[in-house]
């Protein structure tokens, strides 16, 4: 018995590798590798892939190139359904113990890095309850003034940290406090933050410029494969089902695709096939970007320490700087030794300091004050909100700002001349 409780006490827990990186990175192609050499199986934690069908614009990795590597959490959710955190939780933890049943390394791999936080321990607590009709009305409503409205009169600590626009996040918040009846805020406040395993993150970077690049390029290549063939496929049941443009803030609607396509496809004036592309380009690369920012301001905080980067910004050197640096350091993780290799190469290094991690990060500096610019707005038509002192800072000192407060006074001048001219009498 004291053996027993002295193995339970001290046994290792289970582990866990990730793979997170932007879009078009080459997060898939390693997932395969190091699945393959250190006998591990895949996870999807990209809210797209989760759909069924669509595989082109939802960059699914070919079932040919997967060297039948088991691929979990994938290609299973009708279209006509939201695809929450809590169920990827639930999915995504099943596998996980589903793979360490086999003896194998799950490969957790998906370019929505917010559904990583599932592997952290600062959750809040057990479910009671469903939803009721009314709360789930709330939790499906299109408008995020409403759910952010929501938010602030259940649980105002909360609310404060999260932009009004972050609707998955604000979502995510009212949905524990209709489960469990408790206020995030008082759950998270008594609650660690540690992972639930022994956890490996990797980093795939690429400088933005070739990145770029090399997203166009993909872009061009999906049309080539039959992308246009899929959004087609999608619009058709969009017809069918009566869908509007609102819902396509919601589901498999946000794909990168669809909604650049949807005014060619709807023969709404001035929309062209090759203006379509380029939209698509463009929020491709944008959404790459946004995918950096959250890596750098909510994951790093958390999991430095477990976090290695690999530079794929060239890809003809894909296998000295990203596959045998990722197996030396998978090979001393599996066989719980210490990592031998640096957390980033020296051309990485800049993006593991305390000033890439988030000076300007309001988690990292834990100041979720709030500041409205009346000049700046944001793509609601709303003044700009900016949330920490220091996002505050940046803002003022952006060349947005600078342009809008020159447009302001601009304005202003010319306002003040025709008052001016309206009170001059004319002259005789």
């Amino acid at each position: 018995m004291i053996r027993w409780l002295a193995n339970k006490i001290y046994m290792p827990k289970p582990k866990v590798i990730v793979i997170a990186g932007t879009t078009g990175v080459g997060k898939s192609q390693l997932s395969i590798q190091l699945a393959s050499h250190v006998s591990g199986e895949v996870i999807n934690s990209d809210s797209m892939q989760v759909y069924r069908d669509i595989p082109i614009i939802t960059n699914k990795h070919p079932i040919e190139e997967r060297c039948g590597i088991p691929h979990h959490v994938m290609n299973h959710v009708t279209w006509d359904e939201e695809y929450y955190l809590h169920r990827f939780e639930k999915e995504c933890l099943g596998a996980i113990e589903d793979i360490h049943s086999r003896g194998k390394v799950p490969i957790i791999v998906g370019g929505t890095h917010y559904y990583l936080q599932i592997l952290l321990s600062k959750r809040a607590m057990q479910k009671h309850r469903k939803p009721t009709a009314e709360e789930q009305a709330i939790l499906e409503s299109e408008g995020n003034d409403q759910v952010y409205a929501a938010l602030q009169e259940m649980d105002p600590v909360i609310a404060a940290k999260y932009h009004p626009n972050d609707t998955r996040r604000v979502r995510r918040m009212l949905e524990i406090y209709f489960t469990t009846g408790q206020r995030p805020s008082e759950a998270f406040a008594v609650q660690k933050n540690s992972l639930k395993f022994d956890t490996l993150f990797y980093w795939i970077y690429s400088a933005p410029e070739t990145l770029d690049l090399r997203l166009d390029t993909r872009v061009d290549d999906m049309m080539k494969n039959g992308a246009l063939e899929e959004i087609q496929q999608l619009y058709d049941y969009y017809k069918v089902h009566s869908f509007t443009h609102e819902q396509c803030e919601n589901g498999v609607w946000q794909v990168i695709g669809f909604k650049e396509f949807l005014p060619w496809l709807e023969n709404i004036p001035g929309a062209s096939f090759d203006l379509s592309i380029e939209r698509m380009k463009v929020r491709t690369r944008q959404y790459a970007k946004k995918q950096v920012k959250w890596i750098k301001k909510m994951l790093l905080p958390d999991v430095k320490e477990n976090l290695y980067a690999l530079d794929a910004t060239n890809l003809e050197l894909w296998d000295r700087n990203v596959l045998d640096r990722a197996i030396s350091i998978a090979d001393d993780f599996v066989s719980s030794q210490k990592v031998k290799e640096e957390h980033a190469p020296p051309e990485l290094k800049c993006l593991l300091n305390s000033t890439s991690i988030g000076d300007n990060s309001p988690k990292t500096e834990n100041d979720w004050s709030r500041y409205t610019c009346q000049a700046c707005r944001d793509k609601d038509d709303k003044p700009l909100l900016a949330i920490g002192e220091k996002n505050w800072q940046i803002h003022l000192k952006s060349r947005r700002h600078r342009l809008n407060l020159g447009r302001a006074k601009k304005q202003e001048n010319h306002e003040i001349w025709k008052k001016r001219k309206l009170d001059t009498p004319p002259t005789a």
